[in-house]
């Protein structure tokens, strides 16, 4: 098996991605109404959010640069 070094470049880019992906999650809770037909939607929106958050965190623990005006 090769090994492979994975950049702090690489791991920079997957955090931003997860970024996004966390607050298209956090978008799409505000847009359904809190309602029985949505609530299935909601809480996939909400789950998928915050394991997007939770990669993002570990990616910056691990090697990653926080993105340009990134606040917390």
């Amino acid at each position: 098996m090769t090994e492979k070094k994975v950049t702090e470049e690489l791991l920079t880019r997957w955090a931003e991605s997860c970024l996004h992906m966390g607050h298209l999650g956090t978008l799409i809770q505000r847009e359904l109404q809190p309602n029985e037909k949505n609530a299935r939607a909601l809480d996939l929106a909400r789950r998928a959010s915050e394991r997007a958050f939770a990669l993002f965190s570990e990616l910056l623990e691990n090697g990653a640069q926080k993105p340009d005006g990134f606040k917390e």
